[in-house]
């Protein structure tokens, strides 16, 4: 029994069922009623088994996690870094650097950098489905993002939420949170080699090259999350991008606002039409700007 029930019970010991469900409302919200899904124990099994988490330094199994609640987690993992350590290599086209209507991105010619696991800060708790996701997410887009706009890797990963037994957005009355199950993950900067900070909060108004590498990596985490919620989804994800694993009966995935290329993003952060006023990540209508390739701007 939960220590909300013990407590409702205990100060207010008449009360009758409806009334002690009141009660308990107000004390956790709809996270005291429902039910762990069958499919989330399945899921973390299966990862478990497959062998898709290594633990080492930066990766341990901690202690089951179970309620109040729906919430928990059978197999939570402590992890304080992510990617793998791997060479990667940039070579703009021609021999240059990109070209674009607002300068030079990128280093000339073909450059090559190691790519180690970026440190996540503060380490996170997560389920084991998770990890080899946002392992794949780190290696696959964000790091090659970075080398692609900046010449460097990131190295430090920072975090607002990882595991954490609540409703949707904190509210106690919402359907409960993928957090509460260690299924979702929220990342609020990266931080480059050479210490640059892109925030979510800054970097997605802010200098082009920035706007092009937090939309590519919303880009591609949009192809591997479930839900996808970045700068200008809504008003309780300005200062971060959530990512998580939610399993729909509908299979619908969640990407918002609409994927937008790095490259489309960064011209037109200087057109007045991305980046400013109104939603960020919609395309201009179809024909506003014909200096714009429709092909190019357009929402992916």
């Amino acid at each position: 029994m939960s220590w909300c029930v013990l407590s409702v019970r205990r100060f207010f010991p008449p009360l009758s069922g409806c009334l002690l469900l009141i009660a308990l409302a107000a004390c956790g919200g709809r996270v005291s009623f429902e039910e762990r899904e069958p499919w989330r124990h399945e899921a973390e099994e299966t990862c478990l088994q497959s062998g898709g988490v290594r633990e080492g330094p930066s990766v341990a199994m901690v202690k089951a996690i179970d309620g109040p609640g729906a919430c928990g987690i059978d197999h939570p993992f402590r992890v304080a870094a992510l990617g793998e350590a791997s060479p990667m290599s940039f070579a703009a086209e021609e021999g240059v650097g990109r070209e674009t209507p607002f300068g030079l991105f990128g280093a000339a010619g073909r450059t090559a950098v190691t790519a180690r696991p970026a440190v996540v800060t503060p380490a996170a708790t997560l389920a084991c489905p998770m990890v080899p996701a946002l392992d794949r997410f780190v290696s696959q887009t964000v790091q090659p993002a970075a080398l692609h706009w900046f010449n460097q890797p990131v190295v430090t990963i920072s975090q607002i939420s990882a595991y954490s037994c609540r409703g949707m957005n904190d509210n106690p009355f919402a359907h409960i949170s993928e957090h509460a199950f260690g299924n979702a993950l929220d990342i609020a900067a990266f931080t480059l080699a050479d210490g640059h900070t892109i925030s979510l909060k800054n970097g997605w108004r802010g200098m082009p090259e920035e706007q092009g590498f937090l939309h590519d990596v919303e880009e591609g985490a949009c192809a591997i999350f479930a839900t996808v919620l970045a700068p200008g989804s809504n008003a309780y994800h300005e200062d971060h991008m959530h990512v998580d694993l939610m399993r729909r009966p509908s299979g619908r995935a969640i990407c918002e606002p609409h994927a937008l290329a790095g490259e489309a993003a960064a011209f037109l952060s200087g057109s007045g039409r991305h980046g400013g006023g109104g939603r960020t990540g919609a395309a201009p209508a179809r024909g506003t700007d014909r200096n714009v390739p429709w092909a190019m701007a357009r929402d992916r």
